[in-house]
């Protein structure tokens, strides 16, 4: 309460204290009343003695006391006697108390006046603006004079400039319009239900004011205070406060329901809070189940190792493994020491461990494997010291693992190799070992080329590495660039070749575009070489070359096949007829690469002179089946006459029909002997038209060679001996069987004798043989004639070929063409060995079943017979 409502309190005390006296006064009067009303309203039966007693003690004689009427009366007078008596006396002195009363009140009231006026005083000096609502201001209607509150204080700063006053009413239009809304409905909860209230409001110049609204008594005051300026760093400190507790609380709910566990430790290690997430991991029903229970998360070997480093550091870190509902997970726990207690978390990191382990995996197995690649390698940390290198760089360099492994600097492995001559030679050594050192600090790679002392090319490739340090990447490309000189020699030589072939050659990519031609392309399809060096498509191409010819199905061809429009890449091969008369032929050919490969060859001579010899060779092979047909008519018109010149030579000869002389039997003999030759031959020349008309077939059965040798042997016999040729057998016994004609093996064994016989003099040999092999068979014919030339040696086989030395040994030539188309049909060959003036050996090479080779064969006679020059 104020101080100048005490004073009024007091004054009204005052005036209330004289009624009292008066009241004390007549109470005592009163006091026998009770006593008279019971007599007087009792029944006539005699005063009572109590009462009579009394009276007689008051002076009354007993005789009047007992008389009720009487003693009535007389106690009613004398209680109204005593009773005034006694209201005199205390009003007496209840007058004195209240006048000693009224004085101290009087004192008491000029002190509480004084207090009054100084902390009236006090309250002007005040800077707060204090607004006082009374009782009457409260009563008052709201908006007339009677309403307004009473306004103490500093309001200077509230005035209205124009008039000095100062209401309430005023004050709200000084404040924003939310602001002032929300003060003015303070005001009015303060006035009429008593609410406190305390808020902040802005007026329209800036100004921050803080407003208090609290009842005092019956009173309701108003408290603004301008808190512009260290009134306003309080305010905000206030704000701060506030907002950094509702921070706290929603820091402390949100790290109550993180994912990870947290925890929070007394001085002595207990725990005294964990979060949700801890509780999960412990298996515990809540937080405080898990700190009542003193449920540990981590072992007591990671405790123990937390403990140690927090006892000289506040801050502890280890990675260990724990069991988390039910399943084993690696955490990464974190301890700060607090200023009273521990705080720790434990981050599940176990995707994060397994990451890591099998980073490690994969780090030493790409150490494995760049320690197998041929490429040197060798990784310098950030301290510029060697941490890694594989065995290739060993090799390269010749340094000592051992040394290596020490793990020498940069700077060290770089005098190492200048001491061994193994870096090119510089005229400063230090500055360009100072830039290599640069290196570390560059964003971009290097790559040079060293060029050694010892006639090796290193190529270096260094950039930085991602984890610090430096990469160093060293290739021997000595060899490389020996190849690479080498291949450019070889494209500079094989494009001069492509340049001068005759044929066109031209090379398109994948894309249908020309990538490549030579001259001879150019001019066969006459374009001008300017054109080709754009690398025109092949669609360009042929527009150019319709000039040329203009065939479009030719043309759609050739760009299905090199663009792959057809989806088949195959070799093909044509011929082109131009319109001019120009034949050209061409191939296309895929390459690995996606190209294609296109070649032309300008056939147009060639194309003239193969029609003129086909048309000659048509002309021949028409005279040579002439010929044939000539000969096998002529043989069989032949043969008719010559059976009856045989027939009446034999009978003239055996004298049937008289004797004859001795010149006549000459004769007839010579006659005989001319006929049978002549009969030999034209059988021989039947023989070749069956064999060459393809009709011939053998009649194949086991024959025993050694028969057939002896039985060749006894026919040469008597020819021989007539020539004086000493005549020999070859040939085991026991030689055996061959599937073959038995007919043609004799045929070509008489041949070959007859043609031996024909070739030799008096006193030479023939020798007759036959040898066996594994699937094979040979027969053969040596004698030691007067041989055969070598210049006549190539066609000794063919028909009608007969080379002798004089017309004694010139015969029709069909022998030895009859035995080589004999064996031929047997699957086998013959070879011949021969020498002038030494003699010839005529060999037949048979198989052990015969392998008659198909139809028409037997014609190609050039590519079965060898030849063997003695």
């Amino acid at each position: 309460m104020k101080l100048g409502d005490i004073g009024k309190a007091g004054r009204a005390l005052g005036r209330r204290a004289r009624p009292l006296q008066a009241a004390l006064a007549g109470s005592a009067a009163l006091s026998l009343l009770p006593h008279a009303a019971r007599a007087q309203d009792a029944p006539p039966r005699g005063t009572p003695e109590g009462l009579i007693d009394t009276l007689s003690a008051l002076g009354l004689p007993p005789e009047a006391a007992a008389e009720p009427a009487l003693a009535t009366t007389f106690a009613v007078a004398v209680g109204l006697a005593f009773a005034g008596a006694l209201a005199a006396i205390t009003g007496l002195r209840a007058s004195r108390a209240a006048r000693r009363v009224a004085l101290e009140r009087e004192a008491s009231l000029s002190t509480l006046e004084a207090r009054l006026d100084a902390a009236e005083a006090i309250l002007a000096a005040e800077p707060d603006a204090v607004f006082i609502w009374t009782p009457e201001s409260l009563r008052a209607a709201p908006g007339t004079f009677q309403a307004r509150p009473r306004i103490v204080g500093s309001t200077a700063t509230l005035v209205d400039p124009s008039s000095g006053d100062l209401d309430f009413s005023y004050l709200l239009t000084r404040l924003e319009p939310e602001n002032a809304g929300r003060l003015n409905t303070a005001v009015q909860r303060l006035r009429t239900r008593g609410a406190r209230f305390s808020l902040h409001v802005q007026s329209t110049d800036g100004r921050t004011f803080e407003a208090e609204g609290r009842p005092a008594g019956a009173l309701a005051v108003l408290w603004l205070r301008d808190v512009t300026g260290e009134r306003a760093e309080v305010s905000r400190l206030k704000e701060r406060l506030r907002q950094a507790e509702y921070a706290r609380g929603r820091f402390e709910e949100h790290l109550m329901h993180a994912p990870f566990p947290a925890w929070r430790r007394d001085d002595e290690n207990r725990l005294v809070w964990v979060n949700a997430a801890y509780a999960r991991a412990v298996d515990a029903a809540s937080p405080e189940d898990a700190v009542t229970r003193s449920l540990e998360l981590l072992g007591e070997e990671t405790l123990s190792a937390l403990r140690r480093v927090l006892f000289d550091r506040s801050r502890a870190r280890e990675r260990s493994h724990a069991i988390m509902a039910g399943e084993r997970r690696a955490l990464d726990i974190l301890e700060q020491r607090l200023s009273e207690g521990i705080a720790g978390v434990a981050i599940d990191v176990s995707d994060l461990d397994e990451a890591e382990a099998e980073l490690r995996r994969h780090i030493e197995s790409h150490a494995a494997t760049l320690d197998r690649v041929t490429t040197a390698v060798a990784i310098c940390g950030p301290d510029k010291r060697l941490t890694f290198r594989n065995r290739a760089y060993e090799t390269l360099w010749g340094l000592d693992p051992q040394w290596l492994d020490g793990g020498p600097s940069d700077n060290e492995v770089l005098d190492e190799l200048r001491a061994r001559r193994r870096l090119p030679e510089q005229a400063n050594f230090q500055a360009w070992k100072q830039t290599r050192m640069e290196i570390y600090t560059s964003t971009e790679p290097v790559e040079e080329y060293w060029h050694l002392p010892d006639g090796r090319t290193i190529k270096l490739l260094a950039q930085a590495h991602p984890f610090g340090g430096v990469i160093y990447l060293y290739e021997n490309v000595t060899e490389r660039l020996n190849l690479e000189s080498s291949y450019n020699t070889l494209a500079r030589v094989q494009r001069e070749t492509i340049d001068h072939l005759y044929e066109g050659v031209a090379v398109f990519g994948s894309d249908g575009c020309l990538k490549l031609s030579n001259p001879a392309y150019a001019t066969i399809w006459s374009l001008d070489e300017e054109k080709l060096e754009g690398e025109p498509h092949v669609s360009e191409l042929i527009d150019m070359c319709r000039s040329l010819m203009d065939d479009d199905a030719e043309w759609e061809v050739l760009k299905n096949g090199i663009t792959g429009a057809s989806g088949i890449r195959a070799q093909q091969t044509g011929r082109l007829d131009r319109p001019d008369g120009t034949v050209i032929d061409y191939a296309m050919v895929p390459l690995p690469d996606g190209a294609t490969l296109m070649t032309y060859v300008d056939v147009t001579d060639s194309t003239r002179m193969e029609q003129a010899l086909r048309d000659r060779n048509d002309a021949l092979e028409t005279a040579d089946r002439l010929k044939s047909e000539f000969i096998s008519h002529v043989s069989y018109q032949l043969r008719t006459p010559l059976t009856n010149i045989l027939g009446f030579g034999e009978i003239l000869e055996t004298e049937m029909f008289g004797s004859l002389n001795p010149r006549q039997h000459e004769y007839m003999q010579g006659i005989l002997e001319s006929s049978e030759t002549l009969i030999d031959v034209v059988n021989d020349i039947l023989d070749l038209a069956v064999i060459e008309a393809g009709a011939m077939t053998l009649d194949l059965s086991d024959v025993e060679l050694s028969e057939v040798i002896y039985a060749t042997e006894e026919f040469a016999q008597r020819p021989a001996q007539k020539n004086k040729v000493s005549l020999k057998v070859e040939c085991p016994k026991d030689i055996g069987t061959v599937r073959a004609d038995e007919k043609r093996i004799k045929q070509i064994m008489i041949n070959l004798l007859s043609n031996s016989l024909a070739f030799t003099s008096p006193g030479d040999a023939i020798v007759i043989g036959a040898a066996r092999h594994d699937n094979s068979v040979e027969l053969y014919v040596e004698d030691t004639g007067i041989g055969i030339k070598p210049e006549f040696q190539s066609n000794v086989f063919d028909r009608f070929e007969a080379h002798g030395g004089s017309d004694k040994h010139r015969g029709a030539g069909l022998g030895l063409s009859l035995v080589r188309s004999f064996v031929e049909l047997h699957g086998g060959w013959v070879t011949l060995e021969s020498a002038p003036d030494v003699g010839t050996r005529v060999t037949c090479h048979l198989p052990v079943r015969a392998a008659p080779p198909s139809r028409g064969v037997s014609g190609d006679l050039s590519g079965v017979t060898k030849l063997e020059v003695g």
